[in-house]
């Protein structure tokens, strides 16, 4: 079997999962209509700071209670697997959100990184920590995301990106390696056809 990585890395919200959180909501509540939202809660003050993150996982339990794969995610997780290669989740939401979504829809992956880290996307902290945690180089690596963030994170730690556009939502993908519409897409990017000059005019391949 024809693979071109060694692992895969998936964000979660809007490219495991079918995007449902709003973040114009959460910024609307919290009057931050800019910036990173995450770096900016960590420099609240301590009450301040509680009352933002009960905003924040209010809309992300909401979200649980609206789950939906994207089709096909689960079937392309478990073939990576299958065929030797490490599967990664890589979230700036809570350790306890991406549980119950492995739970719930038995789904089984080699290493978690979310908020709960030292540093989130897109500092390429995370991913580099995933990478020394497989022992594999960042070339033979694939992050995937709906986001820049994902993109820059990846970006950043050396290994080759793909941005994941969902319908209707806005396109981050103009520095990423690869850009697809579906897991059927990314299933072909990381899974590549064999090439024509090794097969013959019946089908079978050359020995």
């Amino acid at each position: 079997m024809t693979t071109r990585f060694k692992g895969v890395i998936f964000d979660m919200d809007g490219t495991i999962t079918r995007p449902f959180i709003n973040f114009q909501e959460i910024r609307d509540e919290l009057g931050m209509p800019t910036g990173d939202l995450l770096e900016a809660i960590r420099k609240l003050r301590p009450v301040a700071q509680d009352r933002a993150w009960s905003v924040i996982e209010r809309h992300e339990t909401r979200a649980l209670e609206h789950l939906e794969l994207q089709d096909g995610a689960s079937e392309l997780m478990a073939r990576c697997r299958r065929s030797g290669i490490k599967v990664g989740v890589l979230t700036r939401n809570v350790r306890r959100s991406v549980d119950y979504l492995l739970a719930r829809f038995q789904i089984d992956v080699d290493m978690i990184v979310t908020r709960e880290f030292e540093s989130v996307k897109p500092d390429p902290g995370p991913v580099l920590h995933i990478l020394g945690g497989w022992n594999v180089h960042a070339s033979d690596v694939l992050v995937v995301g709906d986001y820049v963030d994902d993109i820059d994170c990846g970006r950043g730690a050396g290994t080759k990106t793909c941005f994941y556009q969902n319908p209707g939502k806005p396109f981050f993908g103009q520095d990423a390696d690869f850009v697809v519409t579906s897991m059927s897409e990314l299933e072909r990017i990381i899974f590549p056809s064999r090439p024509s000059y090794l097969a013959r005019p019946d089908g079978r391949s050359k020995s």
